[in-house]
């Protein structure tokens, strides 16, 4: 039969443990404490690294035994639950100049978050980075952090966002990057990277953005980018990529923002692209896409800005893409586009940019256009449009930018133009246009940019363009315009250049001329001017082309 211990034995052993437990957490606690201090000393060993203007950012950096309480650091629960390891380095902006290999990175592995963005940091990303085991967010952006992006990376499988944008990294995407199967964002843009997109970044099944735009990536886009079903922006503008568009990209309902842009990317637009009923922006401009636009774009009806010049679409304009009623953007331009204007272009009435230029569309330009009441941006130059040039035009009261230069429009240049008080540039060279300059011009008192040439305008320079006084370009040569070349033009003093010749312009050119110092080029040839060459020339030491011949 067994006996219970005596109680003094009990309380011996009870005392016992006791003092164990005390023991062990003493040492537990002198262990994080431990780990803190070597933390702080890494931390102020880079400190004395970098130049004197970031010592004196970091001059928060001091005791090693407090360092939760310096500028940009966070510190957090450690392995045995004391708040004793230092957990985020949050230092962006702070135009910090230095070198990350001069951080131990081998005592931080506590680390969840480093954000060193926006800095002058130099050199590269240091192999030893790859012990952060437990980060989930790099965010070394906006730096000058050169050399290649580490294989080692790749090890760092808890990274949800991953930032090296704007800085000078070059060499090839590691196809390591691909096992980082948690990363929700990732950013490479605007380096100088190059090779191939790694089939690898296929992996990344919770993918939500992918940027690596604006490098030298060349081949063709991987089509198992189609399989990212989370993926809600691809920006992969501005690189060398070719080959067709993958169809797969249309298996992303996801999707709200899709650039390819400035690309050599060839053959025609997926017709399935018209599943990403999500998407509100679409550019693919810059390539050299070819066929029709895809008759069912109205799908994607939640299409804020569509973007699909410069490249070699042909066919007509769909009538279809009437339906896109939120588009605030539309650029066809520069493409092989025929047919008519479609009359639905006025259900868009949201429209503030729209640009279908450098086409060989026809026909006449719709008084619909008027209903367009936001737009800013007017551009239907170098097609075969003909016809007057629509009253409707005064109802785009916001318009900033207008041009219908290169096309065969006739007619006057009509009055109600004089309601678009905010015109900068207007350009309407190159046509058919009769009868006199309007005076009203005069009031378009924002005028930056006019150019009136290679028409037969006709009658005099109405003395009202003296109130445009922000010209800075005005080109009314190639006319038939006659009368003296009005004194009122000296008050023009932001001319930088002025075309006036060939024309029919008699009398003598005015003295007022003196008072045009920023002229740069000024073309007075070609008319039937007389009298002595002013001696207020020698006023515009700007000058670099004079034309008094003829």
């Amino acid at each position: 039969m067994e006996m219970d211990p005596p109680p003094k034995m009990l309380a011996s052993l009870t005392i016992t443990i006791l003092m164990m437990m005390m023991a062990t957490s003493v040492a537990l606690a002198s262990s994080d404490a431990a780990v803190l201090e070597g933390q702080a000393r890494a931390l102020l060993d880079w400190k004395a690294s970098l130049d004197n203007q970031s010592q004196r950012a970091l001059h928060s950096w001091g005791n090693t035994s407090t360092p939760c309480n310096w500028r940009g650091i966070t510190c957090g629960t450690g392995m045995h639950r004391h708040p004793l390891v230092i957990k985020g380095i949050f230092l962006q902006g702070m135009r910090l100049r230095g070198a990350l290999e001069s951080l131990n990175f081998s005592t931080l592995r506590t680390l969840t978050r480093l954000d060193l963005s926006h800095n002058l940091l130099a050199g590269s990303i240091p192999r030893s980075i790859e012990v952060l085991g437990e980060l989930h967010a790099l965010l070394l952006q906006g730096n000058q952090i050169r050399g290649s992006i580490p294989l080692g990376l790749g090890n760092l499988t808890k990274l949800h966002s991953l930032m090296l944008h704007e800085n000078e990294l070059s060499g090839e995407i590691p196809s390591q990057i691909g096992n980082m199967s948690s990363l929700v964002t990732l950013n490479l843009s605007s380096n100088h990277l190059v090779g191939h997109i790694p089939c690898e970044i296929g992996h990344m099944k919770h993918l939500v953005a992918l940027d690596l735009s604006s490098n030298n990536l060349f081949g063709k886009i991987p089509s198992n980018i189609g399989g990212l079903t989370e993926l809600t922006s691809l920006y992969l503008y501005s690189n060398k990529l070719s080959g067709q568009i993958p169809r797969e990209l249309g298996y992303l309902l996801n999707f709200k923002d899709l650039q390819l842009g400035i690309n050599t990317l060839s053959g025609s637009i997926p017709r399935n692209l018209h599943n990403l009923t999500k998407l509100t922006v679409l550019i693919l401009w810059g390539n050299k896409l070819s066929g029709l636009i895809p008759q069912k774009i109205d799908y994607l009806s939640n299409l804020q800005y569509l973007s699909l010049g410069e490249n070699i679409l042909s066919g007509s304009i769909p009538n279809s893409i009437g339906n896109l009623t939120k588009l605030t953007t539309l650029s066809l331009r520069n493409n092989q586009l025929s047919g008519l204007i479609p009359q639905k272009i006025d259900y868009l009435s949201n429209l503030e940019y729209l640009s279908l230029g450098e086409n060989i569309l026809s026909g006449s330009i719709p008084n619909s256009i008027g209903n367009l009441t936001k737009l800013t941006t007017l551009s239907l130059r170098n097609n075969q449009l003909s016809g007057l040039i629509p009253q409707e035009l005064e109802y785009l009261a916001s318009l900033e930018y207008l041009d219908l230069s290169e096309n065969i429009l006739w007619g006057s240049i009509p009055n109600s133009i004089v309601n678009l008080t905010k015109l900068t540039i207007l350009y309407l060279y190159n046509n058919k246009l009769s009868g006199h300059i309007p005076r009203e011009l005069g009031r378009l008192v924002n005028l930056k940019d006019l150019e009136l040439s290679i028409n037969t305008l006709t009658g005099s320079i109405p003395n009202s363009i003296r109130n445009l006084t922000k010209l800075t370009t005005l080109y009314l040569d190639n006319n038939h315009i006659s009368g003296h070349v009005p004194r009122e033009l000296g008050r023009l003093v932001n001319l930088e250049v002025l075309y006036l010749g060939p024309n029919t312009l008699t009398g003598s050119i005015p003295n007022s001329i003196r008072n045009l110092t920023k002229l740069i080029d000024l073309y007075l040839f070609g008319n039937q001017l007389s009298g002595h060459i002013p001696r207020e020339l020698d006023y515009l030491e700007k000058l670099e082309e004079l034309d008094l011949s003829n």
